[in-house]
């Protein structure tokens, strides 16, 4: 029986199965909540580390405009909560992060000292490896943890 003879909803299933890791990219909400001083200098650290990052997720921060701001800085000026060279900055909320490449990124507020009472977020993004079987010379991917 050819495809064209399938009930729609069936051809649907099929698409739908076919594309189960087609787009895998994950929209992480950042500090699951709005990107503001946290409750303890480690809340965002804590967050990020019970979550993983891959190429082709975002980051979202949600905001309010003038209290707040996000800007992508390097290692060195993430240590320091210092902005002076910073690479992007988002003065808008919800600003979306795009995460293209593997690497770590550094991210902070700039108002005051914020980011001294913690309000700065590294992560860490990964390459996706392809799904098993996807070529016999293919490793397994590593295992990450939930992605929520």
């Amino acid at each position: 029986m050819g495809a064209e003879r399938w009930p729609i909803q069936l051809q649907l299933a099929v698409v739908a199965t076919a594309c189960i890791g087609c787009s895998l990219a994950h929209q992480h909400l950042v500090g699951d909540s709005i990107w503001s001083i946290p409750p303890s200098n480690e809340f965002y650290s804590n967050w990020a580390s019970n979550r993983s990052f891959a190429v082709g997720d975002d980051l979202v921060f949600r905001f309010e405009l003038g209290f707040y701001d996000v800007v992508q800085v390097s290692r060195r000026e993430f240590d320091s909560c210092s902005a002076d060279n910073a690479f992007r900055s988002f003065l808008v909320g919800p600003a979306t992060v795009s995460l293209n490449e593997e690497g770590v990124f550094y991210f902070l507020c700039s108002f005051g000292n914020y980011c001294l009472l913690g309000q700065k977020l590294s992560v860490t993004v990964q390459r996706l490896l392809p799904p098993t079987g996807a070529s016999p010379s293919s490793t397994p991917p590593a295992s990450r943890p939930h992605r929520k």
